[in-house]
């Protein structure tokens, strides 16, 4: 079916809205004579991020501004009141030629007394109201600052990589920091001005080997102003199946049981899977989502529908029956099939097979 749109006119160019009727619950977004509207700093970061963390953290931006800016209410554009500049230098080291930098200067140390990089990127999003259906006005803004838990750094140009741990807390000290900065230059910046809702949300990366992202920590709204008064912490983690060290008590624990039983019980049916592994994703200790992903060595048709006819025989038998949960079926690291269910229970199936 074709998407909806609404089209308006100004002097200088033509402005859509698509996804008009809000379907699913996702943001109406902007494209701008003919093309959809880009952040010219999407995808700034210090070093290499992993595909994990970037989407991990572009989902957690998403889904806590969704309390807060309503998908009913404002229309979703990437950022643009922060240049790739702007978000380049606030992201490098503070020295005498960039003192808009967020990370600290340099001390010329070259082991674990080095001063780290804390932050690792800093994505923006816009919230627009669309005025007598002619312009776009700027009605709030959620900034992420995505930190790290580690830094990697080479002693020697081209040398081998060593691993600089930060712990929680100091990340949260100079997370806080850093927001506080922030958040006095977009107040000043006169196309935003005072009295724009900006939401800033804190991330924590996961390391960089892990096969699941980080999650935000905290959050606040500053309604107007530049001070940011008190934190509202998030519990939320993301964890990987199977857990080689979980405890009876832990957050996952049954649920990494389950995982494994139902892992087992493929394996035993399918003797030639290489892995499977799970991510979880849990709020406030529950679970609330979980991909899976289940690598084979065959390819066939018959074989993979066999596998994933199975797979969506056995999969509820294990899993909670009130959580989403999508499989994703790989043979010779092609994607075959995906199997998906709202509720984990009566999965529905695609085929990718090429014609």
């Amino acid at each position: 079916m074709r998407q909806q749109t609404s089209t308006t006119s100004t002097t200088k160019n033509t402005i859509q809205v698509i996804n008009q009727n809000n379907s699913q619950g996702e943001y109406r977004s902007v494209v701008s004579n003919g093309h959809y509207v880009t952040s010219a700093a999407r995808g700034i970061a210090v070093t290499t991020e992993s595909n994990f963390n970037a989407q991990s953290f572009e989902l957690s931006l998403n889904d806590l501004s969704k309390n807060f800016f309503s998908t009913k209410k404002y229309i979703f554009q990437e950022g643009q009141y922060l240049s790739a500049n702007t978000i380049d230098n606030w992201l490098s080291r503070y020295s005498s030629s960039n003192t808009s930098g967020l990370n600290p200067a340099d001390n010329g140390q070259k082991n674990n007394s080095r001063n780290p990089y804390y932050i690792q990127s800093l994505e923006e999003n816009d919230f627009m109201n669309q005025v007598n259906g002619s312009k776009l006005d700027l009605a709030g803004m959620t900034i992420g600052l995505a930190m790290n838990r580690t830094d990697s750094y080479s002693k020697v140009t081209n040398g081998p990589v060593y691993t600089q741990n930060i712990s929680k807390a100091e990340m949260v000290t100079q997370g806080n920091a850093m927001a506080s900065k922030v958040l006095k230059r977009l107040r000043s910046n006169k196309k935003i001005g005072n009295d724009i809702p900006i939401l800033i949300v804190m991330y924590a990366n996961a390391s960089e080997d892990s096969l699941v992202g980080g999650a935000p920590y905290a959050y606040f709204l500053s309604k107007s102003g530049e001070q940011i008064s008190k934190w509202t912490n998030v519990n939320i983690q993301n964890l990987v199946f199977p857990e080689q060290n979980s405890s009876t008590t832990s957050v996952g624990s049954q649920d990494n049981t389950s995982f494994v039983n139902f892992q087992t019980a493929i394996q035993n049916f399918f003797p030639s899977i290489s892995s499977a592994t799970a991510q979880a994703h849990y709020e406030d200790g529950t679970l609330s989502g979980m991909n899976i992903t289940v690598n084979t060595s065959f390819y066939s048709v018959s074989e993979i529908k066999a596998l994933t006819t199975y797979i969506s025989q056995t999969a509820p038998k294990y899993f909670n029956d009130h959580v989403p949960i999508r499989i994703s079926v790989y043979g010779s690291n092609q994607l075959l099939s995906i199997l998906s269910s709202d509720s984990g229970s009566n999965f529905k199936t695609i085929y990718l097979y090429s014609y």
